[in-house]
């Protein structure tokens, strides 16, 4: 199955055309972790920011590992 940033399917009329509210967030050192849903594995963003430059990024996994799963940039799909 294929799913978009905020965990909408490729078949859902919301595939990347729906922004959601944060629902969780935290930061590190840099970085800040996003999440969207109180699922056990849900779409998490990474926004990572130094003096240069701010990258944004996305995984799907559990909350309590956010900060040791894989990233892809954030338009990118990923297959779950």
């Amino acid at each position: 199955m294929q799913i978009d940033q905020y965990g909408f399917e490729a078949t859902s009329e919301y595939f990347h055309r729906r922004m959601l509210q944060p629902y969780r967030v935290a930061e590190t050192e840099g970085v800040t972790y996003i999440c969207f849903d109180d699922a056990p594995r849900r779409p998490i963003h990474r926004v990572s920011k130094t003096a240069a430059e701010t990258v944004v990024e996305w995984a799907y996994g559990a909350w309590a590992e956010r900060e040791t799963l894989t990233y892809v940039p954030i338009n990118q799909t990923l297959e779950v």
